[in-house]
């Protein structure tokens, strides 16, 4: 092999070998001593001391909401359909960006939400089949927060495996929710139409009344 590729090839070896290191020292910078400790889902985190003073549960931690900071555990298909299926469909989200962290699989969804007029990070990782949201003020993820991260176990599931489960919960959220806005308009129309319409009006609203009872029913039954 020509000596001048070889060559190359070690240079860049050696520049990648930095560009890593320089990420892991950045991230050890981070000073923790004085970090306070949380548990969630029997897991213990320690976060920045001003997000200190905050409500912490079993299954999360809040300081005043989740667009300050917060960190929620999911550990079942339900609340990982809820809690991602929401963010990675809001309308607010402006980018995404998928990650590795400390041997945590992770993807973040930056948004700016109107309600609190600030910009909101929404991390999402996967810690020993478990997943967690942690959410905060602010437009990146900086060592700060991936240090969060690093206090987890690392990842059990490969990284199909963790875009598989991600990409269920936001098809089932969907799904969901065009179900229950189907449902809404049933019962709307039943509503409105009912009191106000004809007999044979009122006969076609019976019909769809039937409908909403019947889909209810099929709805508790896959819940």
């Amino acid at each position: 092999m020509n000596k001048k590729i070889i060559f190359l090839i070690c240079v860049i070896g050696i520049i990648a070998l930095l560009s890593i290191s320089s990420a892991i020292a950045k991230n050890n910078d981070v000073e923790s001593s004085d970090w306070v400790n949380i548990t969630i889902n029997n897991i213990n985190f320690q976060i920045p001391p001003e997000y200190g003073g905050g409500r912490n549960t079993s299954e999360d931690y809040l300081l005043n909401n989740v667009f300050t900071f917060g960190l929620v555990s999911m550990d079942n298909d339900k609340s990982l359909r809820d809690n991602y299926g929401y963010e990675s469909t809001n309308k607010e989200v402006y980018d995404v960006e998928e990650m590795e962290i400390d041997g945590h699989h992770a993807v973040a969804y930056y948004s700016h939400r109107n309600i609190v007029n600030h910009n909101v990070t929404y991390l999402f990782f996967e810690s020993n089949k478990t997943f967690y949201a942690l959410s905060y003020d602010g437009n990146d993820v900086n060592s700060t927060m991936k240090k969060i991260v690093s206090y987890s176990p690392k990842s059990s599931f490969s990284k199909e495996k963790f875009n598989e489960k991600l990409n269920t919960a936001q098809k089932d959220y969907i799904e969901n929710q065009r179900e229950y806005e189907e449902a809404y308009a049933y019962e709307e129309g039943y509503r409105n139409g009912y009191s106000k319409g004809t007999k044979s009006s009122r006969n076609k609203h019976d019909d769809y009344f039937a409908y909403y009872l019947f889909y209810k029913l099929g709805q508790r039954s896959r819940y």
